[in-house]
């Protein structure tokens, strides 16, 4: 027992990285998917409900779907935006968890054409994150909790050593990061994997998916093979060293390191979005204490901590509010043995709290720090926050930081009330309940249970309970990244259209059917972001033609604006996709073209029946 505690506790140091890296990547991925909003989410764009209706899993709920107005997805993108920013800072992280789970689930659901395996991962990892206790270090939840209520200097148990979380979760989550590699290696079955070893060169060959590095590296076949043979082994042994309970943790790093090396090489050579971020951010979770307590122990943090340690803060005790925002700023800006003392019991501080109407803070060598100074040497003390710091102290921000601190100074009734219904004290709970590890029991073996059925040779064989468990809570998954083989094909758009006056148009403007058009070397330029391709890719293989309808009706609804005359609006279309097939021999790519679909914009074009 002792050595399965320690392989699959979870170090909450590395459960607020976590929850941190999280938050952000919510947050990145509303940003990105905004750019595209009405387009990708309403009625008015490439998949109105009543074709979303024909595609979508029946088990694949969507609260987005309730409305196909623009105002409703912008109302639940601001929602999940609110709750990712409590997650992020750490405030009622339970209930900011399983919000920004639930917005994502249903968000993913009203388009699931534009998915890719980031985005599964995300959703799956924002569903775990619900078992863990995200708000135990620096967070809002962390810093309110009931013990610092009567003494604000109490610190955590273990707070300079290690601080392992063990419970079914996390046992259930370690297994759940690794799946993405131990399922994708077993996939990889085909020959460019396990005997031609071209995979790498097939990959850096997309034209459509390779940044300018990877462009530039495919020049080098002969260095490809290895980079194969490198990704194959590590999906294969990294993962056991993760989990080896021997010479513990240096094997786990060791393991870690080599899993996050593959990122960072797809980070660099292909354009798959956010999805390598979101692997460093399910990794991150697996760094064991021990590599927080060596950062703690190094001769510069130690003599830094030191020096940081040495500041006091300094309240007013009649100030309810005073204290809970000095705790919430330690939480998060300083070491948690930096002291919290009330004014009134040392009277050279409060004769200065009294005159100027401010906190103290005194630094290092006790020199006093009032008004928005002091918030200032707070900030500069952490390296994420010394960047705002800077800002905070231009002069003209300096002024109005003054005024907002004197402003809070003056209405300290207000802000009181205000922070006992937004801010109270409220316990901290480390300890996983039984009907939380009985849920994380019956979904670990779901999701162990799903990955296994999705291998070859399992089709149909899925009992449908646990199909129909998985895809409602959106633990469904496919780790099939260019599995069982990559592919070969690089390929872009052409949608050559007819106005009704009979002019041929391109209706696909970052590409042309005119033959004197020249190709580019890359191909993703041509496609307005990686959800873009993943889209066009799915109306190119999709067996559904009602997502070739809905995108044909989307163009024609973007080309004919009420402000164009009758006879330039476009009466018909053709969706073609063209492709260059790559070789290993070093011969040109031979080029194919297919149309995918074609479209009419007007019942009076529809071809006539025989």
């Amino acid at each position: 027992m002792p050595l399965v505690r320690r392989v699959f506790s979870l170090d909450l140091r590395s459960i607020a990285l976590f929850r941190i890296m999280l938050a952000l990547l919510l947050l990145a991925d509303l940003a990105l998917r905004s750019l595209d909003l009405s387009v990708f989410y309403t009625d008015e764009g490439i998949l109105p409900r009543h074709q979303w209706l024909k595609v979508t899993h029946q088990w694949h709920w969507s609260i987005h779907a309730a409305s196909g107005e623009l105002w409703w997805q912008v109302l639940l993108f601001v929602l999940a935006a609110g709750f990712a920013l409590a997650l992020l800072f750490g405030y009622r992280s339970k209930l900011a968890s399983a919000a920004s789970f639930v917005l994502l689930a249903s968000l993913l659901n009203r388009n699931g054409l534009l998915l890719q395996g980031g985005d599964i991962l995300l959703v799956v990892m924002s569903f775990w994150a619900m078992f863990l206790p995200l708000g135990a270090r620096y967070s809002i939840d962390s810093a309110l909790q009931l013990a610092h209520r009567d003494n604000p200097n109490a610190l955590p148990a273990n707070a300079f050593r290690e601080q392992p979380y063990f419970s079914v979760a996390t046992v259930a989550i370690v297994f759940q990061v690794l799946y993405l590699y131990i399922f994708t290696a077993f996939l990889k079955t085909g020959d460019a994997w396990i005997s031609r070893f071209d995979a790498a060169f097939y990959a850096v060959n997309l034209q459509h998916f390779a940044t300018p590095i990877g462009q530039w590296i495919s020049q080098y076949p002969l260095l490809l093979k290895p980079a194969t043979l490198y990704v194959l082994a590590v999906e294969f042994i990294a993962p056991l060293l993760v989990l080896s309970p021997f010479y513990w943790p240096r094997l786990r790093i060791i393991g870690l390191l080599l899993l996050a090396s593959l990122h960072v090489a797809f980070l660099l050579m292909l354009h798959i979005g956010l999805f390598p971020l979101i692997d460093f951010m399910a990794l991150s979770l697996l760094i064991p204490g021990t590599a927080w307590v060596w950062l703690r122990s190094s001769s510069k943090q130690q003599a830094r901590r030191a020096e940081q340690s040495a500041i006091v803060i300094y309240y007013d005790e009649d100030c309810g509010f005073c204290l809970k925002t000095c705790l919430i700023l330690r939480s998060f800006l300083l070491p948690q043995s930096c002291k919290i003392l009330k004014a009134q019991n040392y009277p050279d501080i409060h004769a200065i709290m009294e005159r100027e109407n401010s906190w103290v803070v005194t630094d290092a060598a006790g020199k006093p720090h009032i008004h928005w100074h002091a918030m200032v040497l707070l900030f500069r003390q952490r390296w994420p926050f010394r960047i705002l710091a800077w800002i905070m102290s231009l002069p003209p921000l300096l002024s109005l930081g003054n005024r907002v601190y004197r402003w809070v100074a003056d209405n300290r009734g207000l802000m009181g009330t205000l922070s006992e219904r937004v801010l109270p004290f409220r316990a901290l709970r480390l300890r996983a309940t039984l009907l939380g590890s009985l849920l994380a029991a019956v979904f670990f073996f779901v999701v162990t249970a799903f990955n296994i059925y999705m291998m070859p040779g399992m089709k149909g064989q899925m009992p449908p309970s646990v199909n129909h468990l998985a895809r409602a809570f959106r633990l469904n998954q496919r780790w099939d990244m260019f599995a069982p083989y990559p592919l070969t094909n690089s390929s872009y758009l052409l949608i050559p259209g007819q106005l009704r006056n009979g002019e041929q148009v391109d209706v696909y403007p970052l590409t042309s059917s005119l033959p004197d058009w020249q190709v580019p070397q890359r191909f993703y330029p041509l496609y307005e972001g990686y959800r873009w391709r993943k889209y066009l890719g799915r109306v190119d293989s999709h067996e559904n033609n009602a997502v070739r309808r809905a995108y044909g009706d989307w163009l024609c609804r973007s080309w004919n604006t009420p402000t164009r005359t009758r006879e330039t609006q476009l009466a018909t279309l053709e969706v073609h996709f063209v492709k260059y097939r790559t070789n290993t021999e070093g011969a040109p790519k031979a080029r194919s073209s297919r149309m995918a679909w074609r479209h009419w914009c007007f019942a009076e074009f529809a071809p006539k029946e025989s």
